[in-house]
C-alpha cells in the first residue's frame, strides 16, 4: 500500500472528523454546564488553580475529552480502517445474514483480506479495555469461531485482536487470557495461540499496511488534515476562549478582596 494513498486518505477523514467536533463545540451550550460546588474547592486545591478561568479550563477539557476520545475511536473503526485500508466493517446489514449472524462473531469488528488470507479483526480501545470476565468470554467466543473454521463453516483463517496505540508487551494479562494463556488461577480457557494473535501500536499498523512505517504515514495524514482545517480550528479555539472568559466573569463576584474565594457564596449560588 503506497504512502501517498494512506496519507491522503487519512487526511481526508481527519478533515471530516474535525468538522464534526468543531460543529459540536459551536452548538454546545456551555452556560448550562452543571458545576459541583463541593468539588470545586477540591479541584482548585489539587490542581493549584489561581482563578475561575483555570477552573473553566479544567471543566471544559473534561466536558469534551470523553466525546473526543469516543469520536476518535469511531473515526478509526468506521472511517479510516474501511475507507483507507480497505477492511470490511461488520455493520448491522452484514451481521444480519450468514455466518456473522452467529453470536460468537459479536466481538469481531472487521474482515481484513491480506495476501490471500481472510482475517477477523477485533479492535479494542486500549490496554485497559478488557476485564477478566470479558477476556474469558472472548476466549470462548473465539474458540467457537475457530471450531466453525475447522468445520468449514467459514473461511476466515485467523483472528487478530488489536489496539491502535501502545506496545503489545505492555498490554494487561487479560489479552494473553483471550488467547488461552493463563498464569496462576484456572480460568478454564482454551488454548488459541495458533488461531488468535494480539497486536498493538506499531505491530498492528505494520501488519495492516504491510509496511513498518505505516503508523508514521497515518500520523502524517492526521497532521495534514489539521493543517487543512486550520482556519476552522481557529474559530473553535476562539469559542473555547470566550467560554472560559464568560465563566470567569460570571463567578468573579465570589473572589474576596484578599483574593481568596468565597466558597460558601459559591455553594449558595449553586444550591440555593
Amino acid at each position: 500500500m503506497q504512502k501517498e494513498y494512506i496519507v491522503d486518505g487519512v487526511s481526508k477523514e481527519i478533515e471530516w472528523w474535525l468538522d464534526q467536533r468543531i460543529k459540536k463545540i459551536r452548538e454546545d451550550r456551555h452556560d448550562t454546564m452543571e458545576i459541583n460546588p463541593f468539588m470545586a474547592p477540591l479541584i482548585f486545591a489539587i490542581h493549584g488553580h489561581e482563578s475561575f478561568y483555570d477552573l473553566a479550563d479544567f471543566l471544559l477539557g473534561g466536558h469534551f475529552s470523553i466525546g473526543h476520545a469516543t469520536g476518535f475511536g469511531k473515526l478509526i473503526d468506521e472511517k479510516i480502517l474501511p475507507k483507507v485500508f480497505g477492511t470490511i466493517k461488520l455493520d448491522k446489514k452484514l451481521r444480519s445474514r450468514g455466518i456473522f449472524n452467529e453470536a460468537c462473531f459479536d466481538n469481531i469488528d472487521h474482515v481484513v483480506n491480506k495476501n490471500g488470507k481472510e482475517y477477523l479483526l477485533s479492535l479494542k480501545a486500549s490496554k485497559w479495555t478488557i476485564q477478566l470476565g470479558q477476556a474469558v468470554e472472548l476466549n470462548r467466543s473465539f474458540k467457537e469461531i475457530r471450531d466453525l473454521f475447522f468445520a468449514a463453516q467459514h473461511t476466515h483463517d485467523h483472528i487478530i485482536i488489536a489496539t491502535f496505540y501502545g506496545k503489545t508487551e505492555n498490554l494487561t494479562d487479560k489479552y494473553r487470557l483471550v488467547k488461552g494463556i493463563s498464569f496462576g488461577a484456572d480460568h478454564k480457557v482454551y488454548n488459541l495461540e495458533n488461531y488468535v494473535t494480539v497486536l498493538s501500536g506499531v505491530r498492528f499498523w505494520s501488519w495492516l499496511g504491510d509496511h513498518p512505517d505505516t503508523q508514521f504515514w497515518v500520523l502524517e495524514g492526521i497532521l495534514k488534515g489539521i493543517e487543512r482545517r486550520k482556519e476552522a480550528l481557529q474559530e473553535a479555539q476562539e469559542l473555547m476562549h470566550n467560554f472560559r472568559k464568560s465563566f470567569s466573569d460570571k463567578y468573579s463576584r465570589f473572589i474576596n478582596k484578599d483574593h481568596t474565594i468565597n466558597w460558601k457564596g459559591f455553594l449558595e449560588h449553586s444550591n440555593g
